[in-house]
């Protein structure tokens, strides 16, 4: 199986255009860090973050004293994790696809991002996921949800630092798309495009890979004509929301 195309350019480019406001999330990154502790709900000491970007919750979570290890994919945010982040994070570059670890952990993540590829690779990777997880062990998942995408950002235009987006939706696919460029080269887009599920959706999907869906917590929203973020919207409205589970079997 071979990840996307799009996926090394898409986030090499959104990560090259957009200024560094990590010090500026501090606090945000906070919460975060202490929202992930509540959801769990169970002491944990080990944690696998994969799709982890440049390594920010991963070391807002390791200042809580857990013990992290990142998996990703784009080598650019791969170097800038390992220049951010002390040592004690195990950072690792490579596909969730095919990428092996020799342990497993009491809870793997996937925060903004899954929904990558079709179905079945989603149920790959739901499965890959499970086999990361020790017997008591958790995941925590961002899915998109389709409503919000579909009915209130499909067609929204924004400009962020030296990038502009537009959002669209795929009814046929049911699939979120968003479109970068940069301001100076506007003919060169890249676009990620990422499946959205219903609860009914994901639950089905993570019953065939062997898990439960045991807490579901609804993300935020950004209402476009106020131009304000909430950060806890309605699972109807949201953007996205954060599944906790289980292993089945």
């Amino acid at each position: 199986m071979t990840t996307n195309e799009w996926v090394i350019p898409f986030y090499k480019n959104q990560f090259e255009w957009l200024r560094d406001i990590e010090p500026e999330m501090a606090s945000y990154l906070q919460k975060d860090a202490e929202k992930i502790e509540e959801q769990i709900g169970a002491r944990f000491e080990s944690m696998l973050d994969i799709g982890a970007g440049i390594g920010s919750i991963a070391r807002a979570l390791d200042a809580h004293g857990i013990t992290m290890t990142t998996l990703e994919l784009v080598p650019e945010l791969v170097e800038a994790s390992r220049l951010r982040s002390p040592k004690t994070i195990d950072i690792h570059m490579g596909d969730f696809y095919t990428y092996t670890f020799p342990t497993q952990f009491d809870v793997v993540s996937y925060f903004d991002g899954f929904g990558i590829g079709t179905d079945d690779d989603q149920l790959t990777l739901l499965k890959r996921m499970k086999s990361w997880m020790k017997n008591e062990g958790f995941a925590l998942i961002d899915i998109y949800n389709p409503n919000y995408w579909r009915t209130i950002a499909a067609g929204q235009k924004m400009k962020i630092d030296e990038a502009e987006r537009i959002y669209s939706f795929d009814e046929e696919n049911c699939r979120m798309i968003d479109s970068w460029w940069h301001n100076e080269n506007p003919e060169e887009v890249v676009t990620q495009s990422l499946r959205c599920y219903t609860v009914d959706e994901i639950s089905a999907l993570c019953k065939k890979a062997g898990l439960t869906i045991t807490g579901i917590f609804p993300g935020g929203a950004m209402d476009f004509d106020k131009w304000a973020y909430t950060e806890t919207a309605a699972l109807s409205s949201c953007l996205s929301y954060r599944i906790k589970l289980i292993k089945t079997t």
